[in-house]
């Protein structure tokens, strides 16, 4: 989706002035105490937050420059320092989680620019800055304070971006949101924003007591509040504007349920992990991070040795021409996954890895169609992929090419061994991790009290809630075969790098892959053979992968097999429609019961919630993208388990749930 961006100028006194709705964004004189007055205050941040156990939800109409955001973090984090000094639990086990709407966002120039009058917020804002991108077009979570903090920003419409928000796992399904921050320009100046598809989605949306403050107190704005279900009142400010409004929720409907809706649980206090690859370290971070203590079940003596085992592996989306389901989740997931990285390295878990960008070469007639028509396109922001011709080709490889291509300006390379542990180094710095490596699942069975009894070859253990983020390897388990996952083998070959292909500077993709050389080798592949679980090196395949780059790409190289340094053969878990899954394990025998009509009418509805099989969630399927798709995959999963907002829609969220295939097998009488 290509985003507006807003027209913005900046005044004598360094303010940020809105051409578009000829309006500041903040009174610079006032900008900082006004906005702590009316929303820090007006909803009663500092109090609440002190009390409050676990999660925090606050949404927001209208980012601008972050400064609530900002004014936000900075109570959460003296706050939690105040906590941490008298060692009260919630220092330790408090998150806060700031949903933002923008349809104008600003460029991180004008972002950073707008902010260099705010110097007693300068520690939080060059966290913001360093996370924002150059010009905002794809809906995208950053994470703050060592993932305390998450801002969920989403560029849209306001009605349209809050639509989007999925269901929560308190008593009412809809129900996320403790604050809101209704900001944004004024009714007389964006009367677009404030209609009754914005407060219906407040509603739907507000926990029972969630609070809201706003600058705009027109008589209008307040009678739609008092219909959707706010108790309000005029309150005085002490800046430019006299009076501001709040308000506190007092309604709430019920919303119903059916097989696309995720189930409600509780929060479980420990989960156990079968896995030891990117899906489960970025599911054990985020459940860590989240107050959940995870134990780590990985069949190798150390984690990252299975498909996440590689030298060097490429980082990028699956685009298509068109902006279809499948091109949508990979372009979210591929921003999630850049920005979530560089966080970690943030964080001091440092990793080899290259923001090199990523080439797609047209090297046979279809492709250079397909560049044409992305080329010819508006469908997708020429900063996620954009054409490149021969010459401007070359001058990015840093090597002499044959064609022009497509160009991923984020996407790199990344030592995928290195990052799996260092995640899992980031998750024990929580003190809510264990890991048993050696430790090979063989079975798993239910006990009546709905625990599970894991066999391994070492001993049995019995837990309570089960997560397989196992790969290809698992899906031989009794209860993982029942669902359509294919085992796919790919080896990969390590070349010695020479003096031909040294000043190699992006990763190449033609109908297989050649990364930048990484500690004097380059990684090219892969071989795709289906329903294979041999992992042994073959010498024909690693011919196949050398024949295949010079197909493709003719006297690039002049590598042969006694270039060769190292071979590895891993397998990659994939679904039929070749998205990842992640949610709740179904019971497909009960959803042939209870769901027979929908193989006569697949539009029946039906309101009985999706039934599955008690303490068991899969978050697999990942196939060759699992640096791309882990970390929204392990937020959705989180959300799930302990409740948190979720960062995609409902129908996104069916697209990857484990009952997607059982329902369409349905609708078409697999089952008759």
């Amino acid at each position: 989706m290509v985003i507006d961006q807003t027209k913005i100028t900046f005044q004598s006194d360094g303010s940020p002035y809105s051409s578009q709705f000829e309006d500041i964004y903040f009174d610079t004189n006032h900008g900082t105490s006004q906005s702590e007055c009316v929303f820090i205050n007006g909803n009663k941040i500092k109090t609440r937050l002190a009390k409050y156990p676990e999660k925090f939800v606050i949404a927001e109409t209208g980012f601008g420059t972050g400064l609530n955001f900002l004014l936000t973090l900075a109570t959460f984090d003296q706050l939690k320092q105040s906590q941490n000094r008298q060692n009260t639990r919630t220092a330790a086990d408090s998150t806060l989680h700031f949903i933002s709407v923008e349809k104008y966002p600003l460029s991180k120039a004008q972002l950073s620019q707008s902010l260099k009058i705010l110097p007693e917020l300068e520690q939080y804002s060059q966290q913001l800055i360093a996370q924002y991108p150059e010009h905002p077009e794809q809906d995208i979570t950053l994470s703050f304070l060592n993932g305390a903090v998450t801002l969920q920003l989403i560029f849209n419409d306001a009605t349209l971006g809050l639509a989007q928000l999925a269901s929560d796992k308190n008593t009412r399904v809809s129900a996320i949101v403790d604050a809101w921050y209704l900001d944004g320009f004024s009714p007389a100046k964006n009367p677009e924003m404030w209609h009754t598809g914005l407060f219906q989605q407040i509603t739907r949306l507000s926990k029972e007591q969630a609070t809201l403050s706003t600058f705009t107190v027109s008589g209008k704005v307040k009678r739609q509040l008092i219909s959707a279900g706010f108790r309000v009142e005029k309150r005085p400010t002490n800046g430019k504007k006299d009076e501001m409004l709040s308000g506190v929720f007092q309604q709430n409907p019920d919303s119903g349920t059916g097989y696309q809706q995720r189930p409600i649980i509780a929060k479980p206090q420990q989960v156990s992990i079968i896995g030891g690859g990117i899906a489960s370290a970025c599911a054990a971070y985020a459940l860590t991070k989240a107050g959940v203590k995870v134990t780590v079940y990985c069949q190798d003596f150390s984690v990252a040795q299975g498909a996440s085992s590689n030298h060097i592996a490429a980082l990028y989306p699956l685009i298509h021409q068109q902006a279809d389901d499948i091109s949508l989740f990979y372009q979210q997931a591929f921003e999630q996954a850049v920005s979530y990285y560089k966080s970690i390295l943030a964080q001091g878990f440092n990793f080899d890895h290259d923001w090199c960008g990523l080439l797609e070469i047209s090297y046979k007639p279809a492709l250079a169609l397909r560049q044409q028509h992305i080329e010819n396109s508006t469908v997708w922001p020429k900063s996620l992929i954009h054409s490149v011709d021969k010459q401007t080709a070359s001058e990015l490889a840093s090597i002499a090419l044959d064609h022009g291509g497509l160009f991923f300006p984020k996407a790199g390379w990344i030592a995928p061994a290195q990052l799996v542990k260092q995640i899992f180094s980031a998750a024990e710095s929580t003190n809510r991790l264990r890991i048993e490596t050696g430790c090979k699942i063989n079975n798993i069975n239910q006990q009546a009290d709905g625990k599970w009894l894991l066999q391994s070859d070492k001993e049995n253990h019995l837990v309570g809630m089960l997560i397989y983020c196992g790969g290809a390897q698992g899906i031989p388990l009794n209860l993982i075969k029942q669902l359509p996952l294919t085992s796919v083998r790919g080896q990969v070959s390590s070349m010695a790098s020479n003096d031909k292909i040294k000043s190699l500077s992006t990763v190449i993709c033609h109908k297989g892959y050649l990364t930048p050389e990484n500690k004097n080798l380059h990684c090219i592949g892969a071989t795709f053979q289906k329903n294979s679980f041999d992992t042994e090196n073959k010498t024909e395949d690693d011919q196949f992968n050398l024949n295949m780059l010079d197909k493709c790409l003719p006297g690039l190289t002049d590598w042969n097999t006694k270039d060769i340094i190292q071979s590895k053969a891993r397998l990659r878990c994939m679904t039929p429609d070749h998205l990842p899954m992640v949610g709740a394990m179904p019971d497909i025998d009960a959803h042939k019961q209870q769901y027979p009509h929908l193989s006569k009418d697949k539009r029946w509805r039906y309101n009985q919630p999706a039934p599955i099989i008690d303490n068991l969630y899969m978050l697999t399927g990942l196939g060759a993208r699992g640096l791309c798709t882990a970390p929204l995959l392990a937020d959705i999963l989180t959300a799930d388990i302990c409740g948190t907002p979720y960062p995609l829609n409902n129908e996104q969220l069916f697209n990857l749930a484990p009952n997607r295939f059982v329902i369409r097998d349905i609708i078409r009488r697999k089952f008759d």
